[in-house]
């Protein structure tokens, strides 16, 4: 009964486009679920940022943001399977959230945390920064796809554009020329090379890529520019600034420009911290047992750039978000809603 509910509400969500900058037609269908339910709602807004904040006075919050990336794929349906840009990304944790709000109204049950609904978490956070500005928590979830898993650790980021150049020569003539590409490799193996970047952590390693490079080249020529886009991961102990000042000198040996548009440390939060004993709670109520490191930048540095203890959790798998197979298992996203019913519980007694 409770997967059919579930698959009912992730395939509305999932009809209705939501790429960054145009969650509104989300975020009026959300506040017309909550409105149904007798959910009061304040809306944060800067003029192009939206929030939706249901119970604003709480010290504890479970933010979900209404974003996707954009449409890749419409949503499909294959038995409990359900297809589509933004399944695990993050619709399935968006309809853990509403299946809870629903629940709770149905057992007559209080709200006791506050729930945040953001936008533009896919592009800039400005979501997730325009309601810091305005909330000081002193603890969150953060919904996003984690298989399940409550992660206490997240990585450190940096993310860098730059244009590398060479010469052009004609095509059949490599010697007379100098190889943009081959430049731009040659920089990733010194990059790669860095002891930084082979660093093996409790839960994800290290690691520096190419995850976009553009090189045009209509004629039969020597490519004599390219641009792209690194990424670096960083392990919750590593300092950007230490990794800043490895990787820059090789930066500006081999590139025209670059620019970092991303800078994070990341971070790892105690056994002993109040969150983490309140998610150990509720894991042994609902069965849930395995802990994790989220791998990706989330709204969760935001949020514990600005003071509040944060974990990340939700249903879905972050290997396949974005890409064109993306799905969720919806039984995934009804155990993620029973584990939010229980934080909620325990946040409630301890009032």
């Amino acid at each position: 009964m409770k997967a059919e509910r579930a698959k009912e509400l992730l395939v509305n969500l999932l009809k209705i486009p939501s790429p960054s900058g145009k969650e509104d037609r989300l975020a009026l269908y959300i506040m017309e679920f909550l409105h149904k339910l007798d959910y009061d709602i304040a809306i944060e807004s800067d003029g192009e940022i939206i929030d939706l904040v249901v119970n604003p006075d709480a010290d504890f919050f479970i933010e979900v943001h209404m974003d996707t990336i954009p449409i890749r794929m419409k949503p499909e349906v294959r038995g409990n399977i359900v297809y589509g840009t933004g399944a695990s990304d993050v619709k399935g944790g968006l309809a853990s959230v509403l299946l809870m709000l629903e629940d709770l109204k149905n057992h007559n049950k209080d709200l006791n945390v506050g729930i945040v609904f953001v936008s533009d978490e896919e592009k800039g956070g400005k979501g997730s920064a325009l309601f810091m500005e305005r909330y000081r928590p002193e603890m969150a979830i953060v919904v996003e796809p984690t298989d399940l898993e409550v992660h206490v650790a997240h990585a450190g980021n940096i993310e860098t554009y730059f244009e590398v150049d060479g010469k052009e020569a004609h095509g059949a003539c490599p010697e007379s020329g100098e190889n943009a590409i081959d430049i731009t490799y040659k920089m990733l193996e010194e990059l790669k090379s860095l002891e930084v970047f082979k660093q093996k952590g409790k839960y994800f390693n290290a690691h520096i890529g190419l995850q976009e490079l553009i090189c045009e080249n209509p004629y039969y020529l020597i490519p004599a520019l390219c641009k792209g886009r690194l990424e670096a991961r960083l392990l919750p102990d590593q300092d950007v600034e230490d990794v800043l000042e490895l990787i820059e000198p090789i930066l500006e040996e081999y590139t025209l420009k670059y620019e970092h548009t991303e800078i994070w440390d990341g971070y790892e939060l105690s056994e002993d911290e109040e969150i983490v004993q309140i998610a150990k709670q509720a894991m042994q109520k609902v069965g849930l047992e395995d802990f994790g490191g989220m791998r990706s930048w989330t709204d969760a540095i935001n949020f514990m750039y600005n003071g509040t203890k944060t974990i990340v959790f939700g249903p879905g798998n972050l290997d396949i978000a974005h890409t064109i197979n993306e799905y969720i298992d919806v039984r995934d996203i009804v155990s993620a809603s029973e584990f939010l019913r229980e934080i909620n519980e325990i946040v409630g007694k301890g009032a």
